[in-house]
């Protein structure tokens, strides 16, 4: 079965309950980049790659979700990241990484990362039926 959507993150808690998962080792920017590149192989975008109205300095993960399509590249979703990506370049030396930054305040920010695309993942049925989520790291 060829898989028609796509979760694009740098949220290593993400993929072990998402169907159809590429998982990106670096940062948000190395996120972004990646889905540019899914956007010039024929994938649309399905949730903006801004979301959360948090800067590229507030926050260490970020996932994205892509929907496969016929034709040609939608230049829409290529404005978007191209957008996206002039943002992040500009705060490129404040990029988080998770270099240094404690396990608790990761898992925290894998949590904020989920709840942000959560009624996307959900909407477009893209969780694994025992898929057990992001809690955070304050128990």
């Amino acid at each position: 079965m060829v898989c028609r959507r796509l979760l694009v993150t740098n949220n290593p808690q993400l993929c072990p309950v998402v169907r159809s998962c590429v998982f990106v080792e670096g940062t948000t920017l190395d996120v972004l980049l990646r889905v540019r590149d899914h956007v010039h192989l024929g994938w649309r975008l399905l949730t903006h790659p801004l979301y959360g109205n948090l800067r590229p300095h507030q926050h260490l993960y970020r996932s994205i979700l892509l929907e496969r399509q016929e034709g040609s590249v939608d230049l829409e979703s290529l404005d978007y990241m191209e957008s996206a990506l002039r943002i992040y370049t500009a705060e490129s030396r404040r990029i988080m990484s998770a270099d240094g930054i404690p396990e608790e305040h990761r898992e925290d920010f894998a949590f904020v990362d989920y709840e942000l695309i959560k009624e996307s993942l959900l909407q477009y049925g893209m969780v694994t039926a025992d898929g057990a989520l992001p809690s955070g790291g304050r128990r």
